[in-house]
């Protein structure tokens, strides 16, 4: 008989940095934007680009897509490089993943390509059979 996971609440969903990234999803992601903004920023209210629907789809497909840690990295690395202006004082989910991270993902997603083959253990029984 398999066991079933406890069920995670919203506001559970709401402390990204606690949550495994296999439960992150669209409130985790609005959590961390959220958070970030006002840590690094000093934005108090968090307001999504265009409207929250626009925002919802976006970052529901991105986590589809590259997986929530992959996301991350590459959010931490656009607020990293944010510069706030007069007219964009934050940084939103929408325009992270609309602009931003699609030249970020191909760069993190080779690093940890690269990290992953370098922990990988050489099997010498598949090595003997090729000599």
């Amino acid at each position: 008989m398999t066991t079933k996971k406890p069920r995670i609440t919203a506001e559970q969903r709401k402390d990204w940095r606690n949550l495994p990234y296999d439960e992150w999803n669209v409130r985790s992601v609005h959590a961390y934007f959220a958070d970030m903004n006002r840590e690094l920023l000093g934005i108090t209210e968090y307001l999504p680009m265009r409207n929250w629907s626009f925002e919802q789809g976006v970052i529901k497909r991105s986590l589809s897509e590259h997986g929530a840690e992959l996301l991350k990295r590459a959010f931490d690395e656009c607020f990293r490089t944010y510069r706030p202006t007069r007219e964009y004082p934050l940084l939103t989910a929408g325009f992270a993943i609309s602009y931003r991270i699609n030249g970020l993902i191909p760069k993190l997603q080779a690093e940890a390509d690269r990290k992953q083959k370098d922990e990988t253990p050489l099997d010498y029984v598949e090595l003997a059979g090729w000599l």
